[in-house]
């Protein structure tokens, strides 16, 4: 574990669990694009749903906004993610987020949990849509060697991004068979063992 220095975590479903309706935004999506793509993943698949279609691309990330800020509202203060993340600050790493949700709704959510102070750099859908390019701005802001770097997320495009750069990978909860962590704030005795 010495040789580790950086954190990188995604937010919904890693650092915690939002309460929004991922199906019911796709169809209020499929609609407005008049398509019947499966959106998944939801971020990424847009331009190519919309058709590379300026106006219905900024649409439907408006709407997907909406939907993820009223379910950063109701995020609340997450005493053991605060403990974690203070512990690993304490053992000098510095810590980042990534995520496929828009700015706002995710910084929204790190305050309501409790957490923004604790993370030095937070990528967004608005700096890029691909899971891998936002894990790069990551590395360059840090100058991080992947080998010092752990990755956690919690869908199996964040393991193929993860594994893709060399990066320390763990997968959280139980979305898929690659799971390697059942919570963020047990990484720590997976990493002492």
């Amino acid at each position: 574990m010495n040789r580790l220095k950086y954190l990188i975590s995604d937010l919904d479903g890693t650092l915690t669990d939002l309460d929004i309706n991922w199906n019911q935004i796709r169809e209020t999506i499929r609609q407005i694009l008049g398509t019947n793509h499966p959106l998944k993943p939801l971020a990424t698949s847009i331009p190519e749903a919309a058709r590379g279609d300026p106006k219905l691309i900024r649409e439907a990330y408006r709407i997907i906004e909406e939907y993820e800020y009223k379910a950063a509202l109701k995020a609340r203060r997450d005493n053991k993610l605060i403990e974690f993340l203070g512990r690993i600050k304490n053992l000098g790493f510095k810590i980042a987020l990534v995520t496929l949700q828009a700015r706002r709704p995710a910084i929204k959510v790190l305050e309501n949990l409790g957490v923004l102070e604790y993370f030095d750099i937070i990528v967004t859908r608005d700096d890029s849509i691909i899971r891998e390019e936002q894990l790069k701005i990551v590395l360059n802001g840090f100058k991080a060697k992947p080998e010092e770097t752990i990755f956690v997320g919690d869908t199996v495009w964040d393991l193929e991004a993860g594994r893709k750069l060399r990066l320390k990978t763990f997968i959280v909860g139980g979305q898929n068979e690659n799971c390697n962590i059942n919570n963020i704030t047990k990484l720590i005795d997976k990493l002492t063992r």
